[in-house]
């Protein structure tokens, strides 16, 4: 059933009445602010119902109309004109958010997979258009750091245009941060100009040049592209689609650090399908009510990290940044972190939520590292959190699919070597061998794994029957080019409270074939330890053969804790390790 328009318009007037007894001047809420784009939001559902009926759309009459108001009018009509037919209708949407922080709240037309057609804000109380993209080949997309990739493609009978733009909202004006773009002959079927657009002036550009410009502004989007959409947008409201009520419906509740908790469990309950397809497409976002754009926000965001951090998820709160307020983080049992939430003016605000493939740690300076896997390798992203509360990056190194590698310092990207990628990791990137970067969070930070789900089983039982390895390079410990080792743990139960403890220890180093060029040779050696503990609490102590420490289980991981060491083998630190699959 589709939604009346007369609702919609009754409620415009309704706010029009409401607002005459306001007082003159006065700063209006987030809701009234809202209210404000009520005519664009009616003059929309018009069209897209018109659509949706087979009628004939009528181009709007700008005569009569101011700049802004004739601009508003020829959008929308745009936009709706170009459905190619009422089932398309059906998937256009509006949303709201604040994207510059500035606490007005922009105004969205976008599809139901989050492509985006119309952005608008408020500029003395009145909607603007800030920027619209629809028709053949024209398109919008959200992009990471609250930017948005457009391109424009213009066909003339013997050349076509197409122009690439990285763009943001900046109070009543839409920033470009770069235009460039290319000239195709369609009669020679080849690029025929490069050119580039800066303070007004269009100048032609050589491949290279374009190349770094088109990988910066794809850059933008981030991993997985469709998923960027979704985490970047607002709530879709479609107005030709069934309301679902809110009624009887669980809240995503953020006013304080228990009430995330509570909606974390919440979330977490309802992914045992959770596919990012149907995520991407809107399927999730009827399962739980909303009290405001925040909620849904944080709602997405934290939807993303538990389908990675699944039902092992822990938490902690603790000071990070030294300001005498503690902040709430999510972690997983081996200790990589999903979430933070700080305070501010007495209100969660969410700083980091995990994305894909990325990895989230602490070093001895409490600085925030954000490793991602892209192209094989790893890319890094640098954050300092002050006591001031500023969360900011310090840096990222990026990696292009053709091996070439950027600095992005102070918004900015530049290329640069290895080498210069190498000695400005190794400046920041403060862990030594034989540890990995989870294990450096638990051994600089005070960080206590809480587990957020009661466990069904202890989770040391489960542990008795298994074997956990740890793999650790050794490659600046031994001096040796791709060495590694592999350390195994197995667990005899002697009684109830002693158990056995099994250490084998393998080391690998590899080095050329002299008799097969681009081949390699390796050379393995392997040693054995075994000590008895006594279990606690579901703790294991252990001493002997120079090793003291102990052994924490948990679910998925279990830890061995070195404490005091003569042994190379094992030196002193948290040792986080996994359960050991055979490969058939």
């Amino acid at each position: 059933m589709r939604r009346i328009l007369a609702v919609l318009l009754c409620g415009v007037l309704l706010f029009s009445t409401v607002g005459c007894g306001d007082t003159p001047g006065a700063p209006k809420t987030y809701e009234e602010q809202k209210a404000l784009y009520g005519d664009v939001i009616a003059r929309y559902t018009s069209l897209l119902n018109e659509k949706h009926d087979g009628k004939e759309l009528t181009a709007p009459n700008t005569e009569e109309m101011d700049e802004r108001q004739a601009a508003i009018a020829d959008a929308l009509y745009g936009i709706v004109d170009a459905c190619a037919d009422g089932e398309a209708a059906e998937r256009l949407g509006y949303g709201y958010k604040d994207l510059d922080g500035n606490g007005v709240p922009e105004l969205i037309l976008l599809t139901q997979h989050t492509v985006v057609r119309a952005i608008f804000t408020l500029s003395e109380e009145k909607p603007l258009l800030l920027e619209a993209a629809y028709g053949k080949d024209n398109y919008c997309y959200f992009a990471a750091r609250d930017r948005f990739l457009l391109s424009r493609n213009v066909m003339g009978e013997e050349i076509a245009e197409t122009t690439y733009y990285t763009c943001r909202v900046d109070g009543d004006k839409m920033v470009y941060d770069k235009i460039y773009g290319t000239v195709y002959d369609l009669t020679e079927k080849d690029i025929v100009e490069r050119f580039m657009l800066s303070d007004g002036k269009r100048t032609s550009i050589d491949k290279d040049t374009f190349n770094k410009l088109h990988w910066e502004h794809n850059q933008a989007l981030g991993p997985g592209s469709g998923d960027v959409f979704k985490y970047m947008a607002p709530r879709i409201h479609l107005p030709l689609a069934e309301a679902v009520p809110d009624e009887g419906l669980p809240a995503a509740d953020f006013s304080d650090y228990n009430a995330i908790l509570e909606t974390y469990k919440a979330i977490s309950g309802c992914l045992e399908d959770f596919q990012t397809l149907e995520w991407v497409k809107g399927s999730y976002d009827d399962l739980f009510s909303f009290a405001d754009d925040r909620s849904f926000e944080y709602y997405t965001r934290l939807l993303y990290a538990s389908y990675h951090g699944g039902s092992r998820m822990g938490y902690d709160e603790i000071d990070l940044n030294g300001d005498g307020r503690d902040e709430l983080v999510l972690l997983n049992p081996n200790y990589d972190i999903n979430a933070i939430f700080t305070m501010e003016n007495e209100t969660p605000e969410l700083l980091y939520a995990a994305f894909d493939s990325e990895t989230c740690w602490l070093d001895e300076e409490g600085l925030i590292h954000v490793d991602r896997e892209e192209y094989y390798e790893l890319e890094y992203s640098l954050y300092r959190f002050t006591k001031e509360g500023d969360f900011s990056r310090v840096y990222s190194l990026l990696l292009d699919g053709s091996g070439t590698r950027f600095l992005i310092q102070n918004s900015k990207a530049q290329e640069i070597s290895f080498e210069k990628s190498m000695e400005i990791y190794n400046d920041y990137c403060r862990y030594e061998e034989p540890f990995e970067t989870t294990e450096q969070t638990r051994m600089v930070s005070e960080l206590t794994y809480t587990p957020l789900f009661e466990e069904t089983e202890d989770p040391a039982i489960g542990a008795m029957e298994k074997t956990w390895y740890k793999n650790a390079k050794l490659e600046k410990t031994t001096g040796k080019n791709l060495a590694n080792s592999i350390t195994y743990l197995t667990f005899e139960k002697l009684t109830d409270t002693q158990v056995k403890v099994n250490f084998k220890y393998t080391f690998i180093y590899y080095y050329p074939d002299p008799d097969r060029e681009n081949y390699m040779k390796e050379d393995a050696t392997e040693s054995s330890l075994e000590v008895t503990g006594d279990m606690e609490n579901g703790v294991l102590r252990f001493e002997g053969n120079g090793v003291t420490g102990r052994i924490e289980f948990f679910p998925g991981y279990t830890w061995l804790i070195i404490e005091e060491s003569t042994d190379e083998r094992f030196p002193v630190g948290y040792h986080c390790c996994t359960e050991y699959i055979p490969r058939d």
